[in-house]
Order: C-alpha cells, then structure tokens, then sequence
C-alpha cells in the first residue's frame, strides 16, 4: 500500500497540475495503444452495441438473439463479416493499432513520407443496426516540393467463406449497397421458427485513391444488419447520409460520452488498475443495450464471452447463464439500472419457456434452465449441470430483489411481468423443497452448486440460501402488492436448513463436504457478499480462510474478486490486495481483453471475471452494500491509488456521486430523476446526519457513511 506520507506527496502533485493532467491521465486511462496486433487472435478487440458485434479483423459478425443448431448444439450464428477490412500502404514507415473505449472505436494507424492513412471501426453506440469502418487518407507535407500525385491504399475483405449456419440469398442492390437475406439452418426446437437476417453493405474495393488534387478524403463503409428489411434499409440509408455530411462518427462517439457521463469509476495513481476498470466496464456495456434502446429492443442477454463470442464449441457457444445475474449484473446495476433492468427482462422474455421447464421437471412455477439461447429453454450439452444445476432460478430472483431495493420500481413489478416472474421461481423453490423429520427443517436434494466439481450432492449452502432469498423476496413483493401467497412459505423461509459445522464454525458446501475437497471456484464465500447472508466476522474469516486453501488456482477469473471482497469487509487489506492482484493474470494484452483462466484457455472476453472484477472495485474497495432499507458505503484505496470515486451511482431515482481520497470523502446528490425518493445520509463515526440536496456536496473524514430512502420496503 502507499504511505500516508506518499499519498500526501501524490495529492500535493495532483493539485498542482490539476488541470494539464486530467486530460493525460483519462486518455492513457481509456485509449490501449500497441504497435502490433496479439500473436493469439482470441485477444483481438472487439467492437459492439448490444444488438451487433465483432471481433476486430475476424470474419464473423454476431447478432443478439440470432441461435443456429438444435438443443444443445445452439449457438451464435455467423453473419460475414462485411465490415472487415484490413488496410495496407506501399512504403509505409510506421504502423499503430489503439483500441478507445471511451469512444467505443477500434483504429489502425498507417504512416509513411507521402500519406497517414487512418481507419476507424466502430459499432455504432446510436445506430444499434449498424457496423463502420471509416478510412481517411491524408496528405503529408514531406512532398510538397514534388508534384502532387496520386496515393493508392489497398484495402483486404475479411469477410470469409458462407456461413455454415445461415443459408443466405442474394438481394437487389440498395443504394449503392449489397444486400443478403438469410434464415437459420436448424431451429433450437423441433419444429421452431426460424429466424431471418437481412445484411446490407457498402462493398470493399481492392483499393482506393487519394486523387493527386486532394489533401485528404474519408471512405466510410457501413453494414447494416436487421431481422427486419426495411429496418435494415432505413438504417442503412440514414447512416449513409450522416457519413456523407460528416456526422456519423461525431454522433457515434457524443452517444458514448453520454455512457460515460452517466456512471462510471475513476481512479488515479494506478493505472493498471484504471485501464482495467475501463476495459472491464467497455466490453461488458458494449454487450448491453445502449441507453437509448427502443422499448422494442428484445434483448436476450449477455453470456460469458459477450455479443462477439460464440460460435459453434467455443466460448460456451453464447448461452446465457448465472454469470449475467451473479457477475456481470451487480455493477451495471449501481450504475445503470436502465440496462440492468434489460437484462432482468431477458428473462422476463422466455418466463413462460421456464414454467413448461418447471412443469416438464415436475415442479411448480418457473425454473428457469442452466443455459438458455434463444427460446429459453434448456439449451445445456453437458448433463451434470442440466440435471443438477438449479441455483441459477435462485441467481436470477436474487438479482430482480437487488433491482427493486435499488429502484423500488413497481411499474416493473405491475407492467412488465415483474410480480409473476418473482413469485413465480418463489412457487418453483417451495415445490423444489422438500421436508427432513430427522433435521426438522427443509432440505433441497440432489442439486450442483456453483462449485462445478461436484454434483447429486445435498444441501448446497448458497443454493439453500438463494431459494430461501426468493421465498422470502415475493412474500414481501405480494405483501406490497395487497396479494396473498401460500402459508408455507413463510414456514420455509425460517425452518430452511442451512449447513454449518459448529466445531469448525464454518459453513460446509453442502452435506458431506470436508476441508480438504478441492473446488473450481466461489461458491460458500459467495454467502459473505453478495448474499449479506447473517453470520458473525469469525465465521465469514473461517469460510474464506477454508475456501481459499481449496480453491483450484487454475478456476475461472470471477473468484478472487469475491475473496479480496470478503477480506476489505473484515480489514485485513494486506490479503485482499494479494488476491485482487490475481486479477490482472486473466487480463491480455494489449486490448486488455480477459481471459476465463489465468494462462488464457477457456471463454475469450471473459465477462463473468470483468464482473466479479468491477464488483471487487465497487462493493469491495467501495465497500458499497445495498440492502433492504439503506445503502452503505465505506471506502479503502486500492493499492497505489491516491483518489478513487464511483461517479453516477443510482439509488432510488437519485445520481450521486462518492469521492474519496487519502484523507475525506465528499458524497454529491448530482441528479433527482422523476419519482425519486428523499436520501438522507448518516456518518457513523460522528452520527451526524445530513438531508441530501441536489449539487451541494456532504464531506467528512474518511469512514463509513449510510444513506437512507424516504420509503421502506
């Protein structure tokens, strides 16, 4: 950690060139330069909107909710990558590729004595229909004392061969552009519909050429994609006209820095540790709706390797799983309610497809499958987690209560399937349950925890723990709504059975677990956060003490995040720097893209460990808490850092704002949206309490603080 007196050095430096500084600081926060591309393409960048995207340089383009192949075999389908352009110069002197995820732009940089050459592929932030790639040619002055000629840029498709998984068909050419329409090969169900796509493009010359009386030019190349045609030919033609009058790009980029000035977390003094909060926030919102999405935009959510992964046996094929309620969800949620409210309604989308799941399996309500792709329903080519794997019902109600306590939206809950979604996983557990006379209390058999290494095993602590979450949850749901719910869940709720060693004073993964079984990755830690599960400090440190002797290095990214969480909560900052050091093995360069394991095998662009990251920074270091009737916060720098603020945090309808430096914290009600609540704050070394108003800043000395809502739940 840095000293007191190095932070004190640190902050004397900041406040002297404040302003020059700022600017440097957030571009090399936000830019990753590199004068080469990766040797392992899986560590390309990538570019996305939520709707469309693509791994730079590839020869796929991925659409959300566009599945080919049947049952398990469902995955991504492969769109050719028409925006795929790769741009060379005869006598090029230098060469330069950056990926911005402050503006969302992946460009390559060509420099030689007669012209700087500069392409820009992007997917537009407005424009969710479409892909870019922009090539400006500009004239150097090196040659002036030479008569102008000619300047030839040649230019590669990397658009590939036919899709394996759609069966596309020449269309009329639209202005000036190509047009395909196609339809999947193989449904998800027997029987199913089968999706269509319509792809429109500017076609890519073998070359260009700055004409000898020109100093500059741009080319712009645009692919719209649509599943439905006039759709695609209306983007298509409104993206040629902004391109023609300039104003493509510029609308492209002002769109992201209205995603920026919405929320995000700044740091200074680290930079590793900045450019990784900026990566991680990228990839996962460039997998997201962008906040100006349609009410029509039917989104099917984000799986591990996000919009530009999945393709037939590679990064879990696009499916979606616990890893976007459990990982990727908690920090868009503080952050972005609007998007993390996408996502709760991706299944909110296919509720019905999860209660003919339920009913199939022989359980009430909804059941919501390990994996789902398309239509929701189980889509899981491996058997001990389709069989076993139930927690993920118990992930997706947990999140939706995260959702109300920071929103308290009851349109959610009367207008788009909310009651029905939450009560009805509540009916899914309380048939899942089943009553033990000898334990006198309610037991969950034969399940998976998210310790994947071991399956059919009893009493999964965090499973029990989820499923008495969701009972509890809808219960307090129906009780607001003015409903009933059956008697027995409140019976539920206090007689579940929760496994716990009183000699050791730990929590056992499950029945029959002991110290020395190996498992993959955070599962019984998982109780101390997210799950604010009740237990003394000496137990959360024997859980995490136990766990992490036994937790396998090789597991996936997410996991260490949760242990550093854990050890800030308990003080013990020495450790939790140590374990959140690990996270920076999953992270590639130089495109900062992660990988599921640290030696870079498993899902590419690994979002579940960017998750567990960003919520190790927020709800770790940020020492946020959100629960039932309050939020709290209370700060720790992370290593080498000098000032750390959460800007744009929304809670209940208001933004606010948590700076927090060696010494004081300022907390700043920036915004109060329509049907806000009143926040009132309470510092809890002095009990002082300040009734939050809009632009005027609560500061005291560095230390935990709550805020409280007007409303209670």
């Amino acid at each position: 950690m840095m000293s007191k007196m190095g932070c004190h050095v640190m902050l004397l430096v900041l406040l002297l060139i404040k302003v020059s500084l700022a600017m440097v600081l957030d571009d090399e926060a936000t830019v990753f330069r590199s004068d080469s591309l990766p040797s392992n393409k899986n560590f390309m960048a990538t570019v996305g909107n939520g709707y469309v995207a693509t791994a730079v340089y590839s020869d796929t383009i991925f659409m959300n909710g566009l599945f080919n192949g049947e049952g398990g075999a469902s995955h991504r389908a492969r769109i050719p990558a028409t925006v795929s352009v790769t741009v060379s110069l005869d006598g090029s002197t230098s060469q330069s590729y950056a990926l911005d995820v402050a503006q969302g732009v992946f460009s390559h940089t060509i420099q030689s004595k007669v012209a700087n050459v500069q392409q820009r592929t992007y997917a537009h932030q407005f424009y969710t229909r479409l892909l870019v790639t922009e090539i400006t040619v500009n004239r150097t002055d090196a040659m002036a004392t030479r008569e102008p000629e000619p300047i030839r840029v040649d230019l590669k498709s990397n658009m590939g061969g036919p899709s394996d998984d759609v069966e596309f068909h020449d269309g009329p050419d639209f202005q000036g552009g190509k047009y395909m329409l196609g339809k999947i090969k193989q449904p998800e169900l027997k029987g199913g519909d089968k999706p269509i796509v319509h792809v429109l493009w500017t076609p890519v010359p073998d070359n260009i050429t700055l004409p000898a009386d020109q100093s500059s030019q741009t080319w712009t190349f645009i692919t719209s994609i649509s599943s439905n045609q006039k759709e695609a030919e209306q983007y298509f033609h409104d993206g040629t006209n902004l391109a023609g009058k300039g104003r493509l790009y510029t609308n492209h980029t002002q769109s992201w820095l209205k995603v920026w000035e919405e929320g995000r977390i700044e740091t200074t003094g680290n930079l590793q540790l900045q450019q990784a909060i900026y990566g991680s926030l990228y990839y996962i919102l460039s997998s997201l709706p962008p906040l100006n999405a349609p009410k029509d935009f039917e989104f099917f959510g984000v799986s591990p390797g996000g919009l530009a992964n999945g393709k037939y046996q590679a990064d879990y094929q696009g499916h979606i799983f616990w890893d976007q309620a459990t990982w990727m969800y908690p920090p868009i949620l503080l952050l972005h309610p609007e998007l993390a409210l996408s996502m709760l309604e991706s299944r909110t989308r296919v509720l019905d497809a999860a209660k003919g799941n339920a009913r199939k399996r022989g359980y009430n309500g909804a059941m919501f499958p390990w994996e789902s792709a398309y239509t929701g329903h189980e889509v899981c080519p491996a058997p001990g987690p389709l069989k076993y794997e139930h927690h993920v019902t118990g992930d997706i109600a947990f999140a939706a209560q995260q959702y109300f306590l920071s929103t308290m939206d009851v349109n959610f809950l009367l207008y788009q399937k909310g009651y029905d979604f939450i009560t009805s996983m509540a009916q899914f557990w309380a048939s899942r349950t089943q009553y033990d006379d000898n334990k006198k209390k309610y037991v969950i058999k034969a399940v998976m925890p998210p310790d994947e290494y071991h399956e059919n095993v009893d009493n999964s602590a965090y499973t029990n723990i989820v499923a008495m979450y969701s009972l509890k949850f809808a219960s307090k749901i129906a009780k607001l709504l003015g409903k009933a719910t059956p008697s027995n869940w409140t019976d539920i709720v206090d007689n579940m059975y929760i496994p716990f060693d009183k000699t050791l004073q730990y929590h056992p993964e499950y029945d029959g677990y002991n110290t020395n079984i190996k498992i993959k990755q955070a599962d019984v830690i998982l109780l101390g956060y997210p799950l604010l599960y009740n237990m003394s400090e000496q137990v959360y440190r024997n859980d995490l003490t136990i766990y992490e002797r036994v937790t396998d290095e090789k597991g996936p990214a997410m996991t260490w995040g949760i242990f550093a969480t854990g050890w800030l909560q308990l003080g013990n900052i020495t450790k939790a720097n140590s374990l959140f050091a690990r996270n920076y093995k999953n992270i590639q360069e130089p495109f900062k893209v992660w990988t599921e394991t640290s030696f870079g095998a498993g899902a590419v662009n690994f979002m579940t460990g960017m998750g567990g990251f960003l919520q190790a920074v927020m709800n770790g270091y940020g020492g946020i808490r959100l629960r039932e009737n309050q939020l709290d916060y209370y700060p720790t720098l992370p290593e080498d850092t000098t000032n750390f603020n959460i800007i744009g945090l929304d809670y209940r309808l208001n933004k606010l704002n948590f700076e927090a430096d060696c010494n004081q914290i300022r907390i700043t009600l920036t915004r109060q949206d329509k049907g806000h609540q009143q926040l009132r704050l309470k510092v809890m070394a002095t009990g002082q309490e300040h009734v939050l108003q809009p632009g005027v800043p609560v500061v005291f000395s560095r230390g935990a603080a709550s805020i409280f809502p007007q409303t209670t739940l």
